[in-house]
């Protein structure tokens, strides 16, 4: 039977100071649960699509709406068959959400089938079709959606069929009306990439045909361009500079008709042997305009997923992550904020025990109040328990500390960084600093946790930084550029 409910009122819960607003624990819904995908609907509410149930091996649909207040229903699909897995969903015209899933995915994400289904105002199922993979096909994995301006709903997955060089996957493209009856299908061969794998689907805004992010050229991220009839027109690799590229891409805003900014995770640079967060704005020419690395951490990895970012506007981009030392041990989530100049304005992580030994972001929405809501996947280690928790974070909640560089005389400059200890103001030294070359400044906390990554430019001779928003206690600023540490020392925030 369908199991619901409805319009739970979720309680405020009070970590810190500057605690997001609130959380839903979902392990109150049915035990395991374990979003992938969200949108906001046309009335700022998040409509969120997983799966859930008594396991990681036994689980059934879940759509779960969410206000801006923290109130919420759901409802679980447990008569549309037991381990579906929701991948995506995208609202309609009509206000009618478009979802998909794949049918008994191995670990890989791989599934026998692929099933739509299109879910009323208040949840309920209006119609539902089943697809079955052709002969040619071993099976069907993940999938995106996108809704084109003609109403029709475009669906892409990757294909796995078997090669004389093993088992290799291709693009497969869906239209679809309304009512999820197909339009039009097309298993891609020919000149479509080998090893395509989709993160996210977006319509040109100026002509007719679709942007696939994620998809593969010789196995490395790319951004393909596809016709309206599902014909490829064009692609090049995510690869802003020698020894540069993105593993992960998503992007949440087109900064022009051609342009977009893209957010995911980056090959380091040279002097780091770790993952990092990079942006980049690309156009559809394959040309990148700028890019940089706005989030790192030394001696550690940091990874995204590939729907973590929200673009509100044009100083409020928030951002998910998660960070380790060693693979298949503990890592821990992190929501960022940042700007279009590719600045890190402040961040959130989930160290706490609540949050599991292993955690990772899913995705991140941006609501209509200018806050987010963040996914947080949490596992425990020794048990193998996976819950998720939806968190809501306003921009404040970030503590962003502000810096500027300024002309000071000479004589003024007492010390590297004045005064220290201080309470509101730091001042660095930064005279001598080459203004034709990129600089940024990383503040660190005694436990080596960032609480600010920012460009800086060579002009002037000292740095003003706003620490007030700092917690008393021991900090670390670093000031760096792509080839070295320039200075490094520590300052006390009294």
């Amino acid at each position: 039977m369908k199991r619901y409910c409805l319009t739970l009122l979720v309680a405020i819960v009070t970590l810190t100071t500057n605690a997001q607003q609130w959380e839903i624990d979902c392990s109150d819904i049915d035990g395991y649960s374990n979003w992938k995908a969200g949108i906001i609907n046309e009335n700022g509410e998040a409509v969120i699509i997983g799966e859930c149930g008594p396991d990681a091996n036994h689980y059934f649909p879940i759509v779960m709406r969410v206000t801006e207040d923290g109130e919420y229903d759901y409802r679980i699909f447990d008569t549309i068959g037991s381990n579906v897995r929701p991948t995506h969903i995208v609202q309609q015209e009509n206000g009618n959400y478009f979802a998909t899933a794949v049918v008994q995915p191995d670990d890989l994400g791989v599934g026998e089938n692929v099933v739509f289904w299109v879910l009323d105002s208040e949840l309920n199922i209006v119609s539902m079709k089943s697809y079955e993979q052709p002969e040619m096909v071993l099976g069907l994995r993940g999938g995106r959606l996108m809704l084109d301006d003609d109403g029709t709903v475009v669906f892409s997955c990757a294909y796995w069929y078997q090669s004389t060089y093993g088992q290799r996957t291709r693009p497969c493209f869906y239209r679809f009306d309304m009512n999820a009856d197909t339009l039009s299908c097309s298993y891609v061969t020919g000149t479509s990439p080998d090893g395509y794998d989709c993160y996210q689907l977006l319509q040109k805004p100026d002509d007719d045909g679709f942007v696939v992010l994620g998809a593969r050229l010789n196995n490395r991220c790319s951004l393909l361009i596809y016709d309206y009839d599902f014909n490829y027109v064009d692609g090049f690799i995510l690869s802003p500079a020698f020894r540069q590229s993105f593993a992960l891409a998503y992007s949440d805003h087109w900064i022009s008709d051609n342009k977009l900014l893209i957010m995911g995770q980056m090959w380091p640079y040279e002097e780091y042997s770790e993952w990092n967060i990079g942006m980049a704005e690309v156009g559809l020419d394959g040309t990148f305009h700028r890019w940089d690395r706005v989030y790192h951490k030394q001696d550690t990895s940091i990874q995204s997923s590939p729907h973590c970012m929200a673009y509100v506007n044009d100083t409020t981009i928030y951002g998910g992550a998660w960070f380790y030392k060693t693979l298949g041990g503990e890592s821990h989530s992190s929501v960022c904020l940042y700007n279009t100049g590719m600045e890190l304005l402040g961040r959130k992580e989930f160290i706490e025990p609540e949050y599991g030994d292993k955690s990772d972001c899913s995705f991140v929405l941006p609501m209509m109040d200018g806050s987010c809501l963040a996914d947080i996947s949490t596992y425990y280690l020794n048990s193998g328990y996976k819950n998720s928790k939806l968190i809501k974070m306003r921009r404040e909640d970030f503590n962003p500390i502000p810096c500027s560089v300024s002309e000071v005389q000479q004589e003024e400059i007492q010390a590297h960084a004045y005064p220290n200890p201080t309470k509101n103001i730091l001042n660095i030294d930064i005279s001598g600093l080459p203004a034709d070359m990129k600089h940024r400044i990383q503040i660190t906390d005694i436990s080596g946790r960032i609480c600010m990554d920012r460009i800086i430019r060579g002009e002037g001779n000292v740095l003003i930084v706003d620490v007030s928003a700092l917690k008393p206690g021991i900090y670390v600023y670093t000031i760096y550029n792509s080839e070295k540490t320039i200075a490094k020392n520590k300052f006390i925030k009294e």
